[in-house]
């Protein structure tokens, strides 16, 4: 679970609720089911008819990139690449037959795969940087719709509004229920504004920082294979990728016994 989405959403919620508190709101006042469907059921309906049903097969995988911790390994990556790099030298890229098949990363395998069946650099660089593409447009679009809706939001709010003025505008003849109508009738402005700024579009931006994560991450995948293929010196290599990587590969090293599990863990990373 990633502890920040949660943290975002019980920060936001639970301010916004304690400066309602000092405002002596009534919770019950909020609540109103029918501005509820107009907002999210209008939101919904206008999102899934500006996407593609190719976008909505990939709204859950999307949707998954803000609720559960990706394992960017870059440490136990390199690692793992550093020590493929230095069997691919001494017994050849045919050597990495078995490791080519075990890989769980895709592109990982992928790559390999190319090294072992004698495609030069070039073309795993083209192939590899299209898989990469790829994924990154596909998750791409699927978080688009977490935008989508919240840019529609707001206008369903007023929508909603507008709707409850028209029913209060023909019942004018009772004063007394004026006040209470008009509350509810800007419940869907205040939902519009509420999903569409705490919700919807901070959803879409920690998606697309993610997808952007697993892109350089993968990047480095690639450059990391390249090397190994070209026959690069695996120190030269290490030292190239934990530049290519920033800060997140230059994590303090862990004990040799780990060594095995880092290359795991980095082997589950990435697309």
């Amino acid at each position: 679970m990633d502890l920040s989405t949660i943290v975002g959403f019980v920060l936001g919620i639970g301010l916004i609720a304690l400066g309602a508190v000092l405002e002596h709101i009534e919770f019950g006042s909020l609540v109103g089911p029918s501005a509820f469907l107009i907002v999210v059921g209008g939101s919904i309906g206008a999102t899934v008819l500006s996407h593609t049903m190719e976008d909505l097969k990939g709204f859950a995988a999307a949707s998954k990139l803000a609720f559960v911790k990706q394992k960017l390994d870059y440490r136990g990556m390199i690692d793992t690449l550093a020590e493929l790099a230095e069997k691919a030298r001494r017994g050849g890229l045919l050597s990495l037959q078995n490791d080519a098949e075990s890989a769980p990363n895709p592109v990982v395998k992928r790559g390999l795969s190319m090294a072992v069946d004698g495609a030069d650099p070039e073309k795993i660089q083209v192939v590899l940087d299209a898989m990469i593409a790829h994924e990154t447009r596909e998750l791409t679009h699927a978080a688009n719709m977490y935008d989508t809706a919240g840019g529609y939001s707001p206008t369903l709010g007023i929508l909603g509004t507008v709707m409850g003025l028209v029913t209060i505008m023909g019942n004018l003849s009772e004063p007394d229920t004026l006040g209470p109508a008009i509350a509810v009738a800007f419940l869907a402005t205040l939902y519009g504004v509420f999903f569409a700024n705490l919700v919807f579009l901070p959803l879409g931006a920690k998606i697309k920082l993610v997808i952007n994560q697993k892109k350089q991450f993968n990047e480095m995948i690639v450059t990391g294979l390249i090397g190994l293929q070209s026959g690069e010196n695996p120190r030269a290599l290490r030292e190239r990728l934990e530049i290519y990587a920033g800060h997140a590969a230059h994590e303090k090293p862990k004990g040799k016994g780990k060594g095995k599990e880092e290359s795991a863990a980095a082997a589950e990373g990435g697309a």
